[in-house]
């Protein structure tokens, strides 16, 4: 990055353009945080020197907002350097427009590289709030301007591990209600950035208990409070789903939990990217969070009194999946949070009804299929988040060997033939049973598969085609 910076001030020189690094930049220098984004503000002619940058160090030139004369230059490695031209008459205006104190920090690249500390431009005390671990809002009309900035504070608050000026957090508090006037996937980028902090849990909470925002964006959380004491639960719906991603970011980043050979599996498929930047923890963690958003529409008490929520899962899928819309998440996105929320009673219900059979597990394979681990920690989760409150020293390790007892069974025996194609293909089947063209042969598939699952075969292409001889 610093040989960056110093071509840059080069270009600038040449060109007689003034530059200085400001905002977001300064601030993760003080802190020795890596970043690949730099944030420069010219006093003239930011389009000829982006363009400029572009080009002698090969990068992409992306045209922000022309009126406004904001531009961006995409380099290998996904750096990115952002070029705006300096609103107001001097660097101090500009900075007094940005969003927070640590963010309103600026330093002429023309005192020279590497950074020197004295000479950086802080008008608003933001090294003292940097160093004092405390996000301050600059203006009143600041959240009124731009109300994503709202989600931005948690945000930060959570990759910095800051504390919230009392004032700021007033502030958000009395305009919690602009969140709603924010597009769907630029408030998806700031929930996104903190779920993929391990203690994406606690500013999940914060977010709603505190800053009143959370329930704005999504509904159903003010029902969800208001339900969910039963026989099972002392605890609203809500409060239980926040315990629940937080045990689901317990397991995920303890070591020793699991068995080792579990444990190694949930870090490779829990990695996955999904969609963009978005990995399958992130989801993950969204679907426990929601897990139980269905209760409030299907609540009824029965002829002993007895409060239930039959069918929440099926409710809660539905409402997951117009939440993923919301958020403008892909397709497949939706359908994993769709499949969390729709499933995460299965291990319960086997648990209950004491069925690890081969044939039980063999259903709920097929119907949790890739998202079987996802759904085993959600229900271990829940089961957790439930039972520890109503007695702390209850021993769960039961529920947590039924666990790992089923995600064995998938990693050894079912993932294995997930994809059966590995052992034999459609094809040598319908060669040899000469079975035309066009026929549709996934039902045999289905049974093969579940066959070698069960044992009643070897997962050989020679048993398999041995054992479809004899029986079609």
């Amino acid at each position: 990055m610093n040989t960056i910076i110093v071509r840059v001030l080069q270009i600038s020189k040449e060109l007689n353009v003034e530059i200085y690094l400001v905002g977001g930049t300064i601030r993760d220098l003080l802190l020795n945080r890596r970043t690949k984004d730099l944030d420069l503000v010219t006093v003239r002619h930011s389009r000829l020197l982006a363009e400029k940058v572009a080009d002698i160090l090969r990068g992409t030139f992306v045209e922000l907002d022309d009126d406004r004369e904001i531009y961006r230059v995409v380099l290998k490695d996904k750096i990115l350097l952002d070029f705006s031209k300096m609103r107001g008459n001097t660097i101090e205006e500009d900075l007094y427009e940005r969003d927070f104190t640590i963010n309103a920090m600026a330093y002429n690249l023309r005192k020279g590289w590497p950074l020197n500390e004295g000479a950086i431009i802080d008008p608003f005390n933001g090294v003292k709030d940097l160093y004092n671990k405390t996000i301050r809002h600059m203006q009143d009309k600041v959240f009124r301007e731009d109300p994503l900035r709202m989600l931005r504070v948690p945000r930060f608050m959570c990759q910095l591990d800051f504390d919230l000026d009392r004032e700021t957090k007033k502030l958000i508090e009395s305009h919690s209600h602009l969140i709603t006037n924010v597009a769907g996937e630029r408030i998806a980028e700031e929930l996104f950035k903190i779920l993929d902090e391990n203690k994406a849990y606690y500013y999940f909470h914060l977010m709603d208990k505190q800053l009143n925002l959370l329930e704005k964006i999504f509904p159903e959380i003010v029902e969800m409070k208001k339900i969910g004491e039963c026989k099972y639960h002392v605890l609203d719906s809500w409060t239980h789903s926040i315990y629940t991603m937080k045990e689901i970011e317990s397991y995920i980043y303890a070591h020793g939990f699991f068995e080792d050979h579990i444990r190694e599996a949930y870090e490779e498929h829990t990695s996955h990217i999904i969609a963009g930047n978005h990995s399958r923890l992130h989801l993950l963690k969204l679907g426990a969070l929601f897990h139980d958003v269905g209760k409030p529409s299907v609540q009824k008490v029965d002829v002993k009194g007895r409060v239930r929520f039959k069918g929440h899962e099926i409710t809660g899928a539905k409402l997951a999946k117009e939440y993923g819309d919301k958020l403008k998440l892909s397709v497949k996105e939706k359908e994993l949070l769709y499949k969390y929320v729709a499933l995460h009673m299965w291990p319960l219900v086997l648990y209950k009804k004491n069925d690890v059979s081969g044939k039980s597990l063999y259903e709920m394979f097929n119907e949790t299929g890739k998202e079987t681990l996802d759904i085993l920690l959600i229900a271990l989760a829940d089961i957790v988040a439930t039972r520890r409150v109503l007695n702390s020293k209850e021993e769960m390790g039961m529920f947590k060997v039924h666990i790992e007892y089923i995600a064995n069974n998938y990693l050894t025996r079912y993932k294995p033939i997930e994809n059966i194609s590995k052992i034999i293909k459609g094809r040598e089947i319908m060669e040899a049973l000469n079975i035309p063209e066009g026929v549709i042969i996934g039902k045999m598939l289905e049974e093969i598969r579940k066959a070698i699952y069960l044992g009643e075969i070897v997962p050989t292409k020679e048993a398999v085609l041995t054992y479809i001889k004899e029986i079609y």
